[in-house]
C-alpha cells in the first residue's frame, strides 16, 4: 500500500493566489564527537589557565618576584654608590 502525500496549498491574503506549502526540511545530523572534543578542549584550556593563575599568585612566586625586584634595586644603588 502506497501512501500518497498530499500537497496542501495556502491562499495569500488579499490577492487570492495559491502557493504550495514547502515540505519541512530534514533535520541535519549533528556530529556529537566534534562537540565533545570542543568541550574537552575548552575544559583543558580553562584548567590550564586556572593552574597558571594559581601558580602565578602563589606565595612562593610572589616572594620570588619581590626578591628579584629588590635585587635589581640593590644593583642600581650599588652601581650608583660604587662609581
Amino acid at each position: 500500500m502506497k501512501q500518497i502525500k498530499q500537497r496542501t496549498s495556502k491562499v495569500v491574503p488579499f490577492t487570492g493566489e495559491f502557493y504550495p506549502v514547502p515540505d519541512p526540511e530534514p533535520t541535519p545530523v549533528v556530529n556529537n564527537a566534534a562537540a565533545y572534543l570542543v568541550i574537552i578542549a575548552a575544559a583543558l584550556v580553562a584548567g590550564l589557565s586556572i593552574g597558571a593563575i594559581s601558580t602565578y599568585q602563589s606565595a612562593d612566586q610572589v616572594q620570588l618576584r619581590e626578591m628579584k625586584a629588590q635585587s635589581q634595586q640593590l644593583e642600581k644603588v650599588k652601581s650608583q654608590v660604587c662609581r
